[in-house]
């Protein structure tokens, strides 16, 4: 199955672009409210925020030590110990909560009593339902793996995700258009082993805590020659939906349960957005929280008037709030016209405020910003140069230029 395309993508479309005079230097919590409801695809949309898996580190892995066994059943006391390991720390239950939700149903779950307090965990994914009174063979370890680790977030932060898999089902939703990479290993062994891939849009729409951002402290790492490997490059593709199965050669070992996931922007997330062209970064002049004060460009200091939200506000669509003045990215007076001015008001759902944030596939990691209040715009494209800080902020008729083409990266 493929992706749905996501509209508004036509060639001459409104997008943002820096006015131009020379310059000599160049250099740039809780989930979304909404829960996204997805019907064309049999894969399944998830949310992660597992910070670390416990024990993973360990000679023993998540048996033995951590009071675990594949062996028995989640619900036998020889299967989940309620007397020493995982359920003996906050952590370590968190880490039972995900374990259940990848392996039991919806409707389906556990509760273990430790020291006269009662713990209940909720299946949610399914993926192996018999694990719950049976034994969980090399199949169920390696598919638990990888749904493990496909739901690490080492900010914490609980993050919207479409995960596809084997078991989970394949397809896709345009309401989770980037593949963040794959994920595979069995972590129930003696010697660990945990592995991810890069996805071919783990540069885009990055968030806290998971690959392409600043990750540090994750559990996992790659197999392959360069930590920026991407899947496609070792693994057995299924479509274009994620992977079949990836290769390990030291120690040998090819694991047929993957999970890949696909993610979105996340509405939490403060986002830094800058040129292609000069590295300058959108910020609202003099940090005005009033309403239609002008955008401009700026070196990147870190001040919240250079955050952005991006919140969808449907498939395809959505609304770049400043995290200084709450107010949205904006064309002056709802015009369409090429130079038309961005400004910051309050949002009204106006066309003019919503915008398509498209990846450029030639240009990896950057995107084009387009308006819906144009999508087919005939307007000229103004010429276009470098421009210098402090410079207002105009839209112009996308024509492929550099200082048209825009990073949005998690802000320090």
């Amino acid at each position: 199955m493929t992706n749905r395309r996501i509209p508004g993508t036509t060639a001459r479309a409104m997008t943002l672009a820096l006015l131009s005079t020379p310059l000599l230097w160049a250099g740039c919590t809780p989930p979304d409210g909404e829960q996204t409801q997805v019907s064309e695809a049999p894969a399944v949309a998830s949310t992660n925020g597992l910070t670390s898996i416990n024990g993973l580190t360990s000679i023993n892995g998540l048996t033995s030590i951590n009071g675990l066994t594949s062996i028995n059943g989640l619900t036998s006391i020889n299967g989940l110990s309620v007397t020493k390991g995982l359920m003996m720390s906050s952590a370590g239950r968190d880490t039972v909560s995900y374990l259940v939700k990848c392996a039991l149903p919806a409707g389906r779950s556990i509760s273990k009593v430790v020291g006269g307090t009662t713990y209940s965990f909720a299946g949610q994914l399914g993926l192996a339902p018999a694990w719950e009174t049976g034994a969980c063979n090399v199949d169920c370890q390696e598919t638990i793996t990888a749904c493990m680790l496909a739901h690490v977030n080492t900010s914490g932060q609980h993050i919207g995700l479409w995960i596809d898999s084997d078991v989970a089902g394949w397809g896709q939703s345009a309401d989770y258009p980037y593949q963040e990479g794959s994920f595979f290993g069995n972590i129930f062994v003696d010697q660990p082993k945990a592995y991810f891939c890069n996805g071919r849009d783990f540069d885009l729409g990055v968030v806290a805590g998971r690959l392409g951002a600043n990750q540090a402290g994750s559990p996992y790492s790659s197999p392959y020659y360069s930590a920026i490997a991407q899947c496609k490059t070792y693994c057995t593709a299924h479509g274009t939906d994620g992977f079949d199965s990836c290769p390990v050669n030291y120690p040998a070992a090819n694991f047929k349960h993957v999970v890949t996931v696909w993610r979105n922007f996340d509405s939490a997330t403060k986002y830094k957005v800058c040129n292609k062209m000069n590295s300058l970064c959108l910020d609202v002049s003099g940090s005005s929280t009033g309403d239609k004060a002008a955008l401009v460009q700026q070196q990147y200091t870190g001040a919240n008037s250079q955050k952005w939200n991006i919140v969808k506000t449907s498939t395809g669509k959505y609304k770049i709030a400043n995290v200084n003045s709450g107010k949205v990215l904006a064309l002056a007076n709802g015009a369409t016209a090429d130079g038309t001015a961005l400004i910051q008001t309050a949002f009204s759902s106006a066309t003019s405020q919503i915008w398509y944030i498209n990846a450029l596939p030639e240009n990896p990691g950057f995107y084009k910003l387009l308006s819906t209040a144009n999508g087919a715009a005939s307007a000229t494209c103004p010429q276009q140069t470098v421009s210098t800080y402090g410079a207002a902020v105009q839209a112009s008729t996308f024509s492929g230029a550099d200082i048209q083409k825009w990073t949005i990266s998690v802000a320090e």
